[in-house]
């Protein structure tokens, strides 16, 4: 959300004494139905605003304003029409949804009767607005300058160069051709219009001049409006004028050239009016009052006016929209009379009148006018303090010159450091209705006895501290003293403290606010109420929801609410929230914070002194800041409270998916959306961001849901049906509408919240129940066949891991070969079956050479890499018949059925060669493996033990030749023992 403030001084004013031209006649007085709303004021009493292109408008020429019934501004530019609703612009441009040929708009007007705004600009183009929707009507040959339809409910358009038209019943009539037309308006059964051509006026079917035009209504005519007694006031190239009785008159001399391109009466009477280059003037009681761009208007052209239904005025210039408004609070400055815009303390006195001091001077401001009193020559007196005195005169405390008496003439000398003060920076003073008077100083405390002797009083004497801010006397007579470092008071010639520090770690007493039986201190720890009866203290501060902890000032309203000043601005708070946070001390408080954005020029309150705040006999609230003295009338706001808020829902959102929501209609949710949300606006503009709402979906909720400052509300999950959302707005501590603005929504149920799909899953079930009845009668014929296929799967399992354990036991794990357990039966059955069908058997025992250097010198976990690398080596070179085993450590042994030594060395001839030639570097760097082998065969062997022992001999006797040999037992070894 977009802020729109961007001008947040106070209208100064420029007041013209009127005068007539041509009759001295009085000021019109407003009708008596409205005599019952707020007194007027000067335009200095109104705050001013502006909003530009960088706050959402499409352009800065407001060419028009309006406002629809339902509460939104209108704001026609070159660049499309804007509706604001208080926090930001909606833009409509040319295109099919508001029907216009161009995005220049030029006019809006509202139809009183049917409540339909026309829109209508270049090209010719103009369209009716009503609710949401858009209606286009016919273009007209030339740009419109201004639309309007009668009472009759004929359209009469305005246009550039083109003359002005009159459509009725599917007709149309031209009328001054080739005259640019700018303003129609309608008086009883006449129809005036300005042109460029002059004034003319449209009755019983003939446009004519009136008879009564001067030579200045025969020139560029502008605007028109009608006052409170129906007279037509006519803006013109030369003046605003003012038929009376078919004479027309310059309403002021004063305004003979200007030139006035826009009027507006106001509900008042008062008569506003735009110029093409001058600025604004406003004709009121006040006189002629004037408002240009050297005080805060962003430009002197005026293009619009608007006075919307909470009597604010918006002014449409080239360079940005305006607006005044009366608001909440009024401050009154240097600018408007007092000495000095440093107020630090107010008093409200028994002659009606309210002085101030501020570090300029003393001031008295009575029947709106403030005048400095008793200024002395060089350096101005520094007011600190004021009290009222018994015999009708003000005792005055100053920074520097001690306690001075003012006598509603002259400001006297009453006691200073040279006559008895420890110090002359006087904070607080205090008067009994004995005469003595208590003064507080930053050195200490001092009584002064009605005749004049003194009493001097510091910590030494049960004062909390010396420098002294507060003082007040409450029902009891006790004297109340307010310091830097606590409080305490004296009662029957005796200083009591109360325990603020040890309680609240309070330490400065800035004020006080005395009721029977209670004392209420503005601390720097939040508000603290002592009953005096009991002696309890409570406080309530930011834990409860305060934006600040130190107060400078209490103040209670005709309206039982609590005014609260600090450095961040005003605090209001209902006396029933401030007692029910310190009975639950975990209860929020509801309170409202004005600041600068509501009239005061420093959101900065002064303290430290007395009074900084006080109700006065005017019945406003008035409060020293360091920009001036504000006020606020609690009436005032009240009324502004009670102000009926029109509310609008601008926008429903399924799944942040946006949907165009229309009022009091039936919005469809898709099933497929989960999250519902809404977003409405309350269309007041007197306090924009404090508006308060309450939703409730009815079908869901029963009572009214408090939502805060908050503008959209969400819902999930909702269960499909027909629901009504219903928001209501109002201002803070206003009153609630028993209705706001509503929206039907359908909800329509998913897929399975539907009736079908509900008989679908009861018919589900059923048929599940049957299924489960099936199941259970032939469970036992099933589980009889579970059970024979559990113990056939448990028995094929534990043959798998006989099988798995017999290969673990028959098997080598690093080679993954046969081991020396699978060779020994290898050997015993081939060898008997070798016997037995006369058959040749051979075996090969194979033995890696040095194998223990490769386990030293390269790690045995090289060594054991070794083993499996040669294991794959010999392997793949093998016979299918051949039986491969490892024998242990680096030895191997191979069965060959069917081969005799021979056969089996020719073998051992081709392994030999494939182990020595294999690349090892892969394993280690500089490694190279052998191996050496021993052949045997059957012949000679009685058994299997000899066979294997005959390989032995043949091995050992490769070894000893020198390795990487193959030898065999016959031909190698028997040899060998012969030729030894």
């Amino acid at each position: 959300m977009t802020l729109m403030v961007s001008i947040v001084c106070y209208v100064l004013l420029m007041t013209i004494t009127p005068s007539r031209a041509d009759e001295p006649a009085p000021y019109p007085s407003p009708p008596s139905a409205i005599a019952s709303q707020p007194e007027n004021v000067p335009l200095s009493h109104y705050f001013a605003e502006t909003w530009d292109t960088r706050d959402g408008l499409p352009h800065n020429s407001i060419n028009a304003l309006a406002q629809t019934t339902d509460g939104y501004i209108w704001a026609g530019t070159w660049e499309g029409v804007a509706r604001f609703n208080g926090r930001k612009f909606t833009l409509f441009t040319r295109g099919e949804e508001t029907g216009l040929p161009d995005s220049g708009i030029r006019s809006l007007s509202l139809d009183s009767q049917t409540n339909e705004l026309y829109v209508a600009g270049s090209r010719g183009g103009v369209s009716i607005v009503k609710g949401s929707s858009w209606q286009a009507l016919p273009a007209a040959a030339y740009m419109i300058n201004f639309a309007q339809r009668v009472s009759d409910g004929a359209l009469w358009l305005a246009l550039e160069d083109g003359g002005v038209v009159r459509r009725h019943q599917g007709q149309e009539q031209l009328f001054l051709s080739g005259t640019s037309t700018y303003h129609v308006l309608e008086q009883g059964d006449k129809v005036w219009v300005a042109s460029s051509d002059g004034l003319y006026v449209y009755q019983d079917g003939q446009m004519q001049r009136p008879e009564a035009a001067n030579s200045a209504l025969k020139g560029m005519t502008f605007k028109l409006a009608l006052d409170h007694q129906q007279r037509l006031l006519v803006g013109a190239e030369q003046g605003i004028w003012r038929d009376d009785n078919g004479r027309f008159h310059l309403l002021d001399e004063a305004l003979a050239y200007e030139s006035v391109s826009a009027v507006m009466v106001d509900y008042r009477g008062d008569v506003w009016f735009g110029t093409i280059n001058h600025g604004l003037f406003r004709y009121s009681e006040f006189g002629l009052e004037k408002l240009d761009a050297n005080v805060g208007l962003p430009s002197n052209r005026i293009l619009s006016l608007l006075e919307d239904q909470e009597r604010s005025i918006w002014i449409g210039t080239n360079a940005g929209l305006f607006r005044l408004r009366q608001a909440p609070f009024t401050t009154l400055s240097q600018s408007r009379g007092l000495s000095g815009d440093y107020v630090r303390t107010l008093l409200s006195h028994s002659d009606g009148a309210l002085y101030l001091g501020t570090s300029n001077g003393l001031n008295r401001y009575r029947n709106g006018h403030a005048m400095p009193l008793a200024e002395r020559s060089g350096a101005p007196i520094s007011v600190l303090s004021l009290t009222s005195a018994s015999d009708g005169g003000i005792f005055v405390g100053t920074y520097t010159d001690g306690l001075m008496y003012f006598d509603g003439f002259k400001l006297k000398r009453f006691l200073n450091r040279e006559t008895g003060l420890p110090s002359n920076e006087v904070r607080a003073v205090l008067e009994q209705e004995d005469g003595g008077v208590w003064v507080g100083t930053a050195a200490g405390l001092v009584h002064r006895e009605k005749r004049g002797q003194l009493q001097f009083f510091t910590d030494e004497d049960g004062l909390p501290g010396n420098f002294i801010m507060a003082l007040s006397e409450d029902d009891r007579d006790r004297i109340w003293v307010g310091t830097g470092v606590g409080v305490g008071y004296f009662e029957q010639g005796q200083f009591y403290q109360v325990p603020l520090t040890e309680q609240f770690d309070a330490e400065y007493a800035f004020g006080f606010l005395m009721e029977p039986g209670v004392v209420w201190m503005a601390t720097d720890r939040g508000l603290v109420r002592y009953n005096s009866e009991t002696e309890q203290l409570h406080k309530i501060g930011k834990e409860q929801g305060l934006p600040v902890d130190k107060l400078f000032a209490v103040v209670v309203d005709e309206f039982d609410h609590f005014w609260l000043s600090s450095n961040r601005g005003v605090i209001r708070v209902s006396r029933e929230s401030v007692l029910a946070s310190m009975k639950q001390p975990a209860r929020q408080l509801e309170y409202t914070l004005f600041d600068q954005g509501d009239g005061m020029l420093s959101s900065q309150a002064n303290g430290g002194s007395q009074y900084p705040a006080i109700f006065h006999n005017d019945q406003n609230v008035w409060v020293a800041t360091a920009r001036g003295a504000v006020m606020v009338d609690p009436n005032k706001l009240t009324r502004m409270a009670n102000v009926a808020l029109p509310v609008s829902i601008e926008a429903v959102q399924f799944d942040n998916h946006p949907q165009q929501a229309y009022q009091n209609t039936v919005v469809n949710v898709p099933p497929k959306h989960n999250r519902i949300s809404f977003t409405y606006a309350g269309l007041g503009y007197v306090m924009t961001e404090r508006i308060e709402y309450q939703t409730r979906l009815l079908g869901y909720e029963k009572h009214w849901v408090d939502r805060g400052n908050l503008h959209i509300t969400e819902y999930t999950n909702l269960p499909p049906g027909n629901y009504r959302f219903e928001v209501r707005a109002r201002y803070p501590y206003g009153s609630w509408q028993p209705s706001g603005a509503a929206v039907d929504i359908k909800v329509a149920p998913k897929a399975w919240q539907t009736l079908s799909f509900k008989i679908a899953v009861v018919v589900m079930l059923l048929l599940l129940l049957l299924l489960v009845y099936r199941l259970r009668f032939y469970h036992l014929k099933r589980s009889e066949a579970q059970l024979k296929q559990r113990v056939k799967e448990q028995t094929q399992v534990l043959a798998k891991q006989a099988q798995a354990f017999e290969h673990q036991a028959t098997h080598d794990q690093l080679t993954g070969i046969a081991n020396r357990r699978a060779f020994d039966q290898w050997l015993v059955a081939h060898f008997a079956e070798a016997q037995r069908e006369e058959q040749p058997l051979s075996l090969l025992l194979i033995d890696i050479d040095h194998f223990k250097h490769i386990n030293d010198h390269y790690s045995h976990l090289v060594g054991d890499q070794v083993i499996a690398t040669v294991v794959q080596v010999v392997a793949r070179c093998l016979p299918p018949e051949a039986l491969f085993a490892r024998w242990g450590g680096e030895e191997f042994t191979i069965l060959f059925p069917g081969l005799d030594e021979e056969g089996a060395l020719r073998w051992a001839q081709r392994i030999r060669h494939q182990v020595a030639s294999y690349d090892y570097s892969v394993l280690a760097n500089g490694l190279h493996v052998s191996v050496s082998i021993g052949a045997a065969d059957i012949d000679c062997a009685v058994n299997a033990d000899r066979l294997l022992s005959h390989a032995d001999k043949a091995l050992y006797l490769a070894k000893e030749q020198g390795r990487n040999r193959s030898l065999g037992h016959r031909r190698d070894y028997l040899l060998c023992e012969e030729l030894s």
